[in-house]
């Protein structure tokens, strides 16, 4: 799970690459589809926003997410030798996350995004088998 964290951890670092404002692009067509991204204002539930402004918002809420997902996985590893049940409940449902994340990846973003998350989780759901099989094999021992 620890390493999967690390994953993670850089998969994050690269996302908050990517979150920075792009306010010009390389050709004439990318410069129309930003400004009408970010010239454009409008009302919703009070407050007046552009679509560049949720993309952004949007961006920094999944860089918070990334980090913790990260500590969790790092977290969950360290409970692994000495709280077998609670970090097995953990890795379940990191692995359930992870997969999820992959899949909207591999649908919306690029390869290096959704091959990161894809390894995360196929390391967490090896985890949970292996903290499965600890389990059982202490009920057979016990």
């Amino acid at each position: 799970m620890r390493i999967a964290s690390v994953i993670i951890f850089l998969h994050a670092i690269g996302h908050f690459m990517g979150v920075a404002k792009v306010t010009k692009g390389e050709t004439d067509e990318e410069n129309m589809v930003i400004h009408a991204m970010t010239d454009h204002r409008f009302p919703v539930l009070g407050a007046e926003h552009s679509f560049a402004d949720f993309l952004h918002g949007f961006g920094w809420i999944g860089e918070v997410f990334l980090l913790l997902t990260a500590y969790l996985l790092w977290f969950t590893g360290s409970l692994a030798a000495d709280h077998t049940a609670i970090s097995r409940k953990l890795s379940a449902a990191l692995f359930i996350g992870l997969l999820a994340q992959t899949i909207l990846e591999f649908i919306y973003f690029f390869p290096v995004a959704y091959l990161m998350s894809l390894i995360a989780a196929v390391l967490t759901g090896l985890s949970f088998v292996e903290l499965r099989n600890k389990r059982n094999s202490n009920l057979k021992s016990g």
